[in-house]
């Protein structure tokens, strides 16, 4: 549904939910469409769909979670390494938009090349308004006219935004000497937690969610029935 560029397609997705449980289409409705579905999205959601921060970088910090003064280095270098690294990439990207999307752009234009256009009457092709980017069935309409299809690419995909992106440099802390520390946070006091840790080496890993746990087990044949 999320991913749905008609409001046709989301609303087949949305009746097998709502056969599926109820409860959980009146939560995606509470939560508001336009946050999450692309077909009511009030700004360009684009492709990407994203989890948590917390998830994304947790198992690169594994072995960092104490004390917090290295796992907060931690997190600074391992920022400055993917900073570093997209960085570099849209710098030495010579294509008119970046690797992932010129990729994208050619799938299309081959997508295209049995298709013909026929005249009517305007026609919006949603999936290229929401994406910014020719779908085969623009790539067609822009090849009849003789345009140049970058022009039609947004901002967004070109190496140089993705330059900008990460231009951000993450600063090391300075020697524990030489920090200045404002004299309010100084004064502050801070108490210990108010529940009591439990027995036991606490964990570090993350409580996985049903599909995947689903998704690493492999169900075999029963030997006597198959």
């Amino acid at each position: 549904m999320a991913k749905a560029y008609t409001q046709d397609e989301f609303d087949q997705l949305m009746l097998k939910v709502q056969k599926v449980d109820m409860r959980v289409a009146e939560y995606l409705d509470e939560a508001g469409r336009d946050r999450w579905a692309r077909v009511y999205a009030t700004v360009n959601r684009g492709w990407t769909m994203t989890s948590k921060i917390a998830e994304c970088i947790n198992k690169h910090l594994l072995a960092a979670r104490e004390p917090i003064y290295d796992f907060l280095e931690e997190v600074r270098k391992m920022f400055d390494r993917w900073n570093y690294t997209n960085r570099r990439s849209g710098t030495y990207t010579f294509t008119t938009l970046g690797k992932k999307f010129q990729e994208m752009l050619s799938i299309n234009e081959y997508l295209c090349l049995r298709m013909t256009i026929e005249p009517s009457t305007e026609f919006v092709c949603h999936m290229f308004q929401l994406d910014e980017i020719p779908c085969p069935h623009a790539w067609a309409v822009i090849k009849q006219k003789h345009l140049v299809v970058d022009n039609y690419c947004s901002d967004l995909f070109m190496p140089e935004t993705v330059v900008k992106t990460y231009d951000i440099t993450v600063d090391p802390l300075l020697d524990e000497r030489e920090w200045k520390i404002p004299k309010d946070i100084l004064d502050e006091v801070v108490l210990p937690p108010r529940y009591k840790i439990p027995p036991g080496r606490p964990k570090k890993r993350r409580d996985k969610p049903l599909h995947e746990l689903m998704a690493g087990k492999k169900r075999h044949a029963c030997s006597t029935c198959g």
